[in-house]
């Protein structure tokens, strides 16, 4: 016999213990068991017995072997939708109208159950559930019932009738329960629980929680996950309030905190940014602007009331004008930048002499200006690989390839581009009026552009540099 037919052999017994659960009595469930023998799931049938058949109908399936239990296996999930259910959550008033993963079977079959006839059974009485929960927990152990899991179920759905039955029967969190969310727990618990809380209103969010901490007896461990679940309820000073106290490390964040405050028109969020320092100048504008875009005129007002309580415009203008003159100095040909890529000295006439080149740039254009300051010289060696003293490697000044000069350099000092041997072009102004001797040393594939009847060209006539007329 193959795997899946046998597989489909069992599939078919749970199927008719589970249609014994839903239209036989006691014991005719009884009598059907002993016949079928072996029945590997039996998780589906006890569940609704637990909710809508009661206490003897429950007994008939447990004397007979049946549990909770719910195996792992291919066509069971095919079959069902879905395995791992813990189904005696059945026994709850309440359950969550959204999606959760793990419970695909157990919202099949959650409202009511069909009989054979076509008629619908209804959930029991809740004083009968509680004496369904009473057997099961007298056979915990062989029906896999936990009375402490069936109290984290009945918190997080805000089942508070149950929640008050089981803890009056003495229930509590298992160790492993409390380390998932204290700590971290198994991936599959760590998926239900970012799933419950994923499901929880943001009305509930605090109330159900109170209860979960109180009986964690600590603060609640936070992973993105955890967080992504909650984030849509935290936009209420309450929540906000609650989830920084409570969660650990409250991850967060707060620009998309305060703009889902605005969204949904909450002034508490905004409340609770305020006291937490999130609204600095910069972000309180950005939220006006965001506000206003969004035409939320009670999240709008209450932000310009904070500005007008909160604001020292004459501080913040002083910082605009601070971070404006910041920007402007970031510039490439700001004084302070330039500064970073040229060495210079101040000249008697207070005007600078270039003494050497800092950047990393192999076509170069010396600025006019550094500051205040023209720059009317190039001092000797300024390229030179061979100065006594370079800021970079001397190979790099073998690597320019391009220099201009600006209009209001006068000289040129000596062997200024001496041995810059991938130099190429060097364009001089009309203005330079002295060029040093060796200026273009060791240049072989240069061309100097010059002005026609420039003090350049005549030197380049006179020292045989080629050169070349604008």
């Amino acid at each position: 016999m193959s795997n899946q037919k046998s597989e489909k052999e069992l599939a078919a017994r749970s199927k008719e213990l589970e249609y014994a659960a839903t239209n036989l009595s006691a014991e005719e469930i009884a009598e059907t068991y002993a016949r079928l023998g072996e029945v590997e799931y039996t998780a589906r049938a006890l569940g609704i017995a637990c909710r809508f058949r009661g206490v003897e109908c429950v007994r008939a399936l447990v004397e007979g072997g049946a549990s909770f239990h719910a195996p792992l296996t291919n066509y069971m999930y095919q079959t069902y939708g879905s395995y791992g259910d813990d189904l005696s959550v059945l026994l709850l008033d309440n359950f969550p109208d959204r999606t959760i993963t793990y419970f695909v079977v157990t919202r099949q079959i959650y409202k009511s159950v069909t009989c054979a006839d076509g008629s619908a059974l209804s959930p029991l009485p809740f004083e009968e559930r509680v004496k369904v929960v009473d057997y099961l927990n007298e056979h915990a152990e062989q029906v896999e019932f936990d009375l402490g899991e069936l109290l984290y179920f009945a918190i997080m759905f805000n089942d508070l009738r149950m929640t008050k039955a089981l803890e009056q029967r003495g229930a509590g969190f298992s160790e492993q329960r409390v380390k998932t969310l204290a700590e971290k727990g198994k991936p599959k618990d760590l998926c239900i629980w970012t799933c419950l809380l994923e499901r929880l209103s943001a009305e509930n969010f605090v109330t159900v929680l109170t209860r979960i901490v109180e009986k964690v007896g600590g603060k609640l461990h936070c992973t993105d996950g955890v967080y992504k679940a909650c984030e849509d309820k935290l936009y209420t000073f309450e929540n906000l309030d609650f989830y920084f106290n409570n969660f650990e490390p409250p991850k967060i964040n707060k620009t998309d905190v305060m703009k889902r405050s605005i969204d949904l028109g909450s002034v508490s969020g905004l409340q609770f940014a305020e006291k937490s320092g999130w609204l600095a100048p910069k972000k309180r504008d950005e939220m006006i602007a965001y506000a206003n875009e969004k035409n939320a005129i009670e999240c709008t007002a209450w932000l310009l009331d904070f500005k007008n309580r909160t604001a020292d415009l004459a501080d913040e203008r002083k910082k605009a004008e601070k971070k404006i003159e910041r920007e402007l100095n970031a510039n490439p040909n700001s004084a302070a930048e330039l500064r970073k890529v040229w060495s210079f000295k101040k000249l008697e006439d207070e005007t600078l002499i270039i003494t050497n080149y800092r950047g990393k740039q192999t076509k170069i254009t010396v600025p006019a200006k550094i500051g205040k300051s023209a720059v009317t010289a190039i001092g000797k060696e300024a390229f030179s690989p061979f100065r006594s003293r370079v800021c970079h490697g001397r190979e790099f000044f073998r690597t320019i390839t391009e220099i201009t000069l600006p209009d209001g350099i006068a000289e040129i000092g000596e062997m200024a581009f001496d041995s810059c041997l991938a130099l190429t072009t060097v364009v001089v102004p009309k203005s330079v009026s002295v060029i040093g001797k060796a200026a273009f040393a060791n240049c072989k594939g240069l061309t100097v552009t010059v002005e026609r009847g420039s003090y350049a060209e005549e030197y380049c006539r006179e020292n045989d540099v080629k050169f070349e007329e604008k």
